[in-house]
């Protein structure tokens, strides 16, 4: 169980890399720093495939070990022997810890992504109404819709 442990302790470094990352993602989002962003997915990308390598290492060595591929950590820490089930839990508990983090800046990120889709949107929408005289047309399938300026309720935002 040591050679689990140890790739349980690399995927939590690289989570840990990832969340270095999405901190900086979400100042980027904020600071509208297309640059940077494209950088930090170069980045995730270069994590993700090292997940991906460090899960199959994962998934082989529980096979060979015989358990299921896809055992939940809970199930696997009620089987392992009692000399190992210590470090392998204080282990899982390292890596919930990271990846519950992970997933609050995910969250957060995409929160601020959705705002500044929104807030595309309606820039395009009052650009694209001064350029055509104070009314924007949509076409959805063969009708235009037409939208006065000035009515609020018409804009998304």
């Amino acid at each position: 169980m040591q050679y689990l442990k140890e790739i349980l302790e690399k995927e939590i470094d690289v989570y840990n890399s990832y969340l270095k990352a999405a901190v900086k993602k979400k100042q980027a989002l904020i600071d509208n720093d297309i640059g940077l962003l494209e950088d930090i997915t170069v980045t995730e990308k270069d994590l993700s495939t090292k997940i991906l390598a460090l899960e199959a290492a994962r998934i082989e060595f529980l096979r060979e070990k015989g358990y299921s591929s896809n055992i939940h950590l809970n199930d696997l820490l009620e089987e392992v022997p009692s000399e190992d089930k210590d470090s392998l839990e204080a282990t899982a508990k390292n890596l919930r810890q990271v990846l519950g983090e992970c997933k609050k800046f995910h969250d957060s990120n995409m929160s601020l992504l959705k705002q500044s889709s929104n807030y595309l949107n309606h820039m395009i929408k009052i650009f694209t109404q001064s350029i055509n005289g104070g009314k924007s047309a949509a076409t959805y399938g063969k009708k235009a819709q037409k939208f006065e300026s000035g009515k609020i309720a018409d804009l998304q935002g």
